[in-house]
């Protein structure tokens, strides 16, 4: 039984994977490469504008709460007097 002694680096699995290929599918695979590294950098910018968009709101959530409680305060200090 054949065990592996050292972990396959990913990089030269996709590099024998595509020696055979043609040149222009070679260069089809690394335009996908491209690609996907820039949507994943497209996915963690528009994580990070989520996450300052969710404190925005609950920032804006907390501030109107207080506005009405002042409001509905004040209103029943008029009612009463």
């Amino acid at each position: 039984m054949t065990t592996l002694s050292e972990p396959v680096d990913p990089s030269v699995q996709a590099d024998t994977g595509t020696r055979l290929l043609p040149a222009e599918a070679k260069a089809a695979v690394e335009e996908i490469k491209a690609d996907n590294a820039a949507l994943e950098e497209a996915a963690l910018v528009a994580e990070a504008q989520a996450e300052a968009v969710t404190e925005r709101a609950e920032l804006l959530a907390e501030v109107t709460e207080e506005v009405l409680d002042e409001l509905k305060e004040r209103q029943e200090e008029a009612a009463a007097g």
